[in-house]
């Protein structure tokens, strides 16, 4: 039977650590079938594991009496690669004992050593507790040196019995952060694994290459045979001989040896079919470039979604529908799989982006611009491979130094959240916000006007770069790109007109940048260099200066410690050469490697290069007042990454297993004002009546955000709320500083500021520990809160809380497995 052949059936996808695909569900009595081929293919080795003892043959009755099992106290999942069973996990309720499971794992020799074990772990872990077991106990051979190293660097408590040939093992199964750590250490290492398939790709096929010249599968195959691609190219056309030169195959499987991507460019009615003929070639990743899905009609996402469904099942990925198409180049290797007639240089910028054939746009003006790129992804609608995967991939991709991101939703907000603000300590993230949709019900609503403040203050805390438009995404992006990341805010202005000089340094103060205060040897030194003085904004050197003092200038200023930064502007008289006073500004920026220089020169846009000059590119803009907001968001950014991240630890005193309990029983909606105090009891949170001393009030609370999830919403109350809307926010996890920082934040902060600031710190913290631990939390308000003096402490004299169904991505992170 071909990989074509098989059903996808419900499942929860999971990456192995070599980026393979497998789908984990829930055993029923119908899969005797799979069960009985899956003990065919054990080895003897295997199943004496397995069953702790010599074992040699699993038969058909035992395996029957197995499956047969009591849905009530009984539980098995089945990993299913390529339409066979490949791993078994099972736990049975211990009698007399309801909070805890025996558990046992079967793993199919060829698939141990890749992650398996520790993935239906993770999946049997979550089901157990969802049956209210809280330890799964497992007897494991002294000698199965992979389960004993699986149960020990699983991340939850595991207790060994004493040494024997047969160990026994309690593991208890409460989420835990070294668990969710490791959990996502091997989701990271197998997306990174999947992605490296898809751009590390050595046979490309194309389906619906043609042979006119409006078709789109031709032009992908001409972009990957007339740029280079190392490795071998196939076109897949029934109804023509060839394409470009090359013989076409009927179908992909007709090609005869594994493909690993494989372009789609066929109506959507058909990509069904050809989606079963890639799972015939055994293809890792296909690129759907056809539309007509889930842009459309709730028909067209039912089918965009199941077209994942089945390709997952075939352990491939996809990228689209509505792609434009992939682009990688790096180490020699240069894959460009994609219809765009321009493509970027080789360069440090990697992008994502769902604007479909607005990408073509992007290609070319990074082209225009002097953007070289070491990567492209059009997502289109992103139904499979996601940002989020694209981010882990460039992460550690050592030709990549800049990330881009044109995006109309995130697939997982909150991983999201926690994965840029991983990235963004190695690398900028730059984000262009206007397109950002939320998925609402199922349709994709703008984010309103009124609350883009609040979507910017949250990407900042990721360390997020958010521009408005893409053409402030591309101004940054060629900052990031040439230039190092500025070490502060102090910035010097040098220009050849007065007015201009003026101007820039507007700009550069409204985008919260310090013009610098040079030392009096820097002033001495300039002096001679700027007859046109210094007017505080901005060093003149008058129109009548040449290469020699721009450089000379620039050279002086970079030598000061007092300026991190220069903006060069430069109006071209008619007497001076352009070329000679470029290279002198580029020669000055190389003396100065840790400090970043952007131009204003002669209306350039671009960058500013030498030759014979070992140093970066100088960016270039058209306007000083693009160079300004530039440098300013490359300058907040790198205040967030100096910035201590704080501590994130559990507050003293909390009890989650008694939060747990508490929620289960409540159920969801609003609890009675008792159970509500119970369940804040178990966060260390006490709810009283009582009198308080007089002093300000304020209101901390758990709001629902549709981009980023669960937010922490602190203001004072009174007049600052009401009137001004005086209220920040942010994602969590938060730590200790990230609390500090978010009180600070409010501009009533000085109210409050005389009062205990360090009891309402911990408070914040308990209630982000409350969001982190209880998923089910959708919305929690405490107000009025009243604030001591120091050491007083803080009164909570009222609580509101709203319990909800978990959205996916807020369940612990963990993976569940669909109900059969």
């Amino acid at each position: 039977m071909t990989r074509g052949d098989q059903n996808s059936g419900d499942g929860t996808p999971g990456l192995l650590r070599d980026g393979r695909s497998v789908l984990v569900r829930r055993l029923t009595p119908g899969d005797l079938e799979l069960v009985v081929d899956f003990s065919h293919r054990l080895s003897r080795r295997t199943i004496s594991m397995r069953m702790l003892g010599p074992v040699v043959q699993l038969n058909r009755a035992g395996l029957a009496r197995f499956m047969n099992f009591d849905p009530a106290t009984q539980l098995a999942l089945v990993a299913v690669h390529e339409d066979r069973a490949v791993g078994v996990a099972d736990f049975a309720r211990v009698d007399g004992h309801p909070e805890r499971a025996e558990v046992t794992f079967t793993i199919a020799d060829e698939y141990q050593s890749l992650g398996l074990g520790g993935l239906l772990l993770e999946h049997i872990a979550v089901a157990a507790r969802d049956y209210g077991i809280e330890v799964l106990e497992a007897d494991v051979l002294a000698e199965n040196l992979a389960m004993v190293r699986t149960l020990e660097n699983s991340g939850y408590a595991v207790e060994f019995g004493p040494p024997g040939s047969v160990l026994h093992a309690d593991i208890a199964i409460a989420p835990r952060a070294q668990m969710l750590a490791r959990s996502d250490r091997r989701e990271h290492q197998s997306v990174r694994s999947s992605m490296r398939r898809i751009f590390a790709s050595r046979t490309v096929a194309v389906v619906g290459a043609g042979t006119g010249p409006d078709n789109l599968g031709r032009a992908v195959v001409r972009n990957l045979v007339d740029h280079g691609f190392p490795g071998r190219v196939f076109a897949v056309n029934p109804n023509t001989p060839a394409v470009m030169g090359l013989p076409t195959y009927p179908t992909v499987a007709a090609i005869g040896e594994p493909i690993d991507l494989v372009v789609v460019a066929v109506a959507a009615t058909l990509v069904p079919e050809v989606l079963r003929d890639c799972a015939a070639a055994s293809a890792a990743a296909v690129v759907v470039v056809s539309v007509g899905f889930g842009e459309l009609d709730e028909h067209g996402r039912a089918a965009e979604a199941e077209l994942v469904r089945y390709a997952r099942a075939q352990d491939m990925r996809v990228i689209g529908p509505a792609s434009m198409g992939i682009v990688a180049q790096q180490d020699g290797h240069r894959l460009a799989a994609t219809f765009s007639p321009s493509l970027p240089e080789l360069g440090v910028v990697a992008m994502a982006s769902q604007s479909g054939t607005l990408g073509l746009a992007v290609l070319d003006h990074a082209r225009r611009v002097g953007l070289g790129f070491s990567g492209f992804a059009s997502l289109g609608r992103s139904a499979d491979v996601s940002p989020n995967d694209l981010l882990q991939w460039w992460e550690e991709d050592a030709s990549t130094s800049v990330i881009l991101l044109d995006l109309q939703k995130f697939g997982n907000p909150r991983k999201f959240a926690r994965l840029t603000r991983r990235v963004s300590a190695r690398k900028p993230i730059v984000i262009v916000t206007s397109a950002i949709h939320t998925e609402l019900g199922g349709q994709a609503d703008p984010v309103p006007a009124d609350r883009r403040a609040i979507t910017d203050a949250l990407f900042s805390q990721t360390g997020i770069v958010a521009t408005r438009t893409l053409a402030e995404m591309f101004d940054v992006a060629r900052l990031f790109a040439h230039q190092p990341v500025p070490r502060g805010d102090r910035v010097a202005v040098l220009t050849n007109a007065a007015q201009p000089g003026v101007l820039t340094a507007a700009a550069c103060r409204a985008a919260g940048l310090r013009i610098a205060a040079v030392g009096a040897e820097t002033r001495t030194a300039l002096r001679d260099l700027a007859p046109g003085g210094d007017s505080g904004d901005a060093f003149d050197l008058t129109p009548r200066a040449d290469a020699d003092r721009y450089e000379a200038a620039l050279r002086a200023l970079l030598a000061d410690d007092s300026v991190d930064s220069v903006v060069a502007l430069f109006t071209p008289p008619l007497v001076q050469s352009t070329e000679a006073i470029s290279a002198a500004l580029v020669r000055a920026a190389a003396t100065a490697p840790n400090k970043t220089v952007v131009a204003s020169f002669d209306g350039t846009e671009g960058v500013l290069a030498a030759a014979g000059v070992d140093g970066p590119a100088v960016p270039s803009y058209t306007f000083p007042e693009a160079a300004a907001a530039a440098l300013g968001r490359a300058a907040a950014y790198g205040a967030w990454r100096r910035q201590p991240a704080g501590v994130v630890r559990p507050p003293s005193g909390v009890a989650a297993e008694r939060m747990r309990v508490v929620a289960e029983r409540a159920g969801f909606g609003a609890p009675a004002p008792e159970v509500v105090a119970d369940l804040l009891a178990t966060a260390g949170i006490t709810v009283s009546s009582a009198e308080a001393a007089g002093g300000p009030e304020v209101s901390v609370s758990v709001v629902a955000d549709p981009v980023f999830g669960p937010l922490l919403a602190f203001g004072v109350l009174g007049d600052p709320i009401t009137l001004y809307g005086d209220i920040a926010f942010h994602i969590t996890p938060v730590s200790d500083l990230d609390a500090d920082r978010m009180i600070r934040s409010v501009r009533a902060y000085p109210l409050v500021a005389e009062r205990d600031v360090d009891a309402l710190i911990e408070l914040v913290l308990r209630v982000a520990w409350l969001v982190e631990e209880l998923p089910e939390l959708a919305e929690l308000r405490l107000a009025p809160v009243a604030l001591g003096v120091p050491g007083a402490g803080v009164v909570v004299r009222e609580a509101a809380l709203v319990l909800a169904e978990p959205t996916r991505d807020r369940r612990h992170r963990e993976p569940r497995v669909q109900s059969p």
